[in-house]
């Protein structure tokens, strides 16, 4: 049965909330919070949806995120639980803005289909791989066949592998066995450059973009490419034929940080589709609010 519309939108959220250590190339070091708070804070307080994310916390952190969800009204956390595990912390080493290394210490395990199922009552849903283990993939299948509403997944890190190292797991680019499978359930999939360039084979340009989606995208509505300052790319179908266009985004002369920018996009794209149905608006969106978290110093939680 559809669900009834209103013009008030119930949003899902997959993902997981985890710690950041960053060191950054001036030498200096920040600690804060990360992960998918970023999405839930700017879903939060750019528009009027209710937000529903499904998460599993460790034990050692479950307050700490309870009470930091706490700051967002429309935030409903009857789906985040605590878990026997130690929550993730992820330690960035950035070479530059562009480059860096990652190592990732403790970790949640994956949702289940039961933790999830709740959230086939809302709009929308985004699934963000933050820990790239976010959601098991017979869950995340099942999820797409009980599902009638659009599925937004952030492939992120599920392109990582790992690689045990002393203090936890090292994180490196791989092409994931079972890619395919995975992007098979996201009406809109977003990637960034990287990612694209790894799963494709191929440099990004409109001409590569638009075959990839042809043979490995061929139910999805629309992919995202970010491209971090120059904006976006997006393969979306007009009269049955697919098109590329680039959706660029105003230069920020001076960023200050771009932790969070990928997932600060999606949520603003989320918002402006639910409204308008129209994926280029809502990229433009995406951009905007994302050049807005670089001008942003230090850490957002």
């Amino acid at each position: 049965m559809p669900r009834a519309k209103s013009s008030r939108h119930n949003i899902g959220v997959i993902g997981t909330i985890n710690r950041d250590t960053i060191y950054r190339a001036d030498g200096s070091t920040v600690t804060s919070w990360g992960g998918l708070l970023y999405n839930l804070k700017c879903l939060a307080e750019n528009g009027s949806a209710t937000v529903i994310p499904a998460v599993n916390a460790g034990n050692d952190c479950y307050c700490q995120i309870i009470a930091i969800l706490k700051r967002f009204p429309r935030v409903d956390r009857s789906l985040v639980q605590p878990v026997e595990a130690v929550n993730n912390h992820c330690f960035l080493h950035y070479a530059d803005q562009a480059h860096k290394c990652e190592m990732l210490a403790g970790g949640v395990p994956p949702l289940i289909w039961c933790r999830v199922k709740p959230l086939t009552q809302t709009d929308l849903i985004l699934v963000n791989f933050i820990s790239g283990r976010d959601i098991g993939l017979a869950a995340l299948e099942k999820l797409r066949r009980s599902y009638t509403g659009p599925i937004y997944m952030d492939i992120h890190s599920l392109t990582l592998g790992r690689k045990k190292v002393p203090g936890g797991c090292h994180r490196f680019l791989r092409r994931p066995r079972h890619w395919a499978r995975y992007v098979a359930c996201a009406d809109i999939l977003q990637m960034n450059r990287v990612e694209f360039e790894l799963l494709s084979g191929r440099p990004l340009s409109e001409d590569h973009a638009i075959v990839f989606v042809k043979r490995h995208l061929p139910k999805t509505r629309c992919l995202v490419v970010t491209m971090g300052g120059k904006g976006a790319l997006v393969v979306r179908h007009i009269n049955k034929r697919l098109r590329a266009v680039h959706v660029p985004v105003r230069e920020v002369k001076k960023p200050y940080d771009t932790t969070g920018c990928g997932d600060i996009f999606a949520a603003g794209l989320i918002l402006e589709y639910l409204s308008s149905q129209d994926v280029l608006k809502a990229a433009r969106r995406g951009n905007r609010l994302a050049a807005a978290r670089c001008r942003i110093p230090g850490p957002v939680f």
